[in-house]
């Protein structure tokens, strides 16, 4: 089983909201909006662009998504990006580097494909989210060509199965 980190690739200063609940729509003003086009992942606070939202919604069924509008008045133009929603499952085991960074992932046998989406929002005591997906989410999110991120390959902690005839 293999995972990935999703990281965002390059900086960008968005601003901070006003409600930082994140179970509600969220409306930023915003100068030059056009920067953001470069992105399809905010890392900052778990943000996807619309175009990623409808694959990682195949992946996440029956979840609801909070709205982030970005506004520049001064052209009249916006563009959404949606809050990654709380997802229901956790890693059994999450390690990280010395450096603070997500190092490996361990996800019971009995829970992959069943209990598990395969996309994990894990929690960082420093406040940003690490966001990390299986293999086939990583596949589909390279074929579809995504702006603005990169993905890390995790070490992925397996439980063996013992084999027949082996003690």
């Amino acid at each position: 089983m293999d995972y990935f980190l999703l990281k965002q690739l390059g900086n960008i200063s968005i601003p901070k909201p006003e409600n930082a609940n994140q179970d509600e729509p969220s409306i930023r003003i915003m100068q030059d909006i056009s920067l953001l086009e470069k992105f399809d992942y905010l890392a900052v606070e778990a943000l996807v662009s619309d175009r990623m939202k409808l694959l990682l919604e195949q992946f996440l069924l029956d979840l609801e998504w909070q709205p982030c509008a970005f506004i520049d008045p001064s052209k009249k133009k916006q563009i959404i990006f949606w809050y990654l929603p709380p997802l229901p499952y956790l890693p059994e085991q999450i390690a990280f580097a010395p450096n603070g960074t997500l190092h490996s992932i361990q996800i019971k046998k009995e829970d992959f494909c069943k209990k598990s989406p395969g996309i994990f929002r894990i929690p960082h005591p420093k406040g940003t989210p690490f966001v990390v997906v299986h293999l086939s989410v990583a596949e589909s999110i390279l074929r579809r060509g995504f702006c603005g991120l990169e993905l890390v390959r995790l070490f992925s902690q397996i439980p063996r199965c013992k084999q027949r005839g082996m003690t």
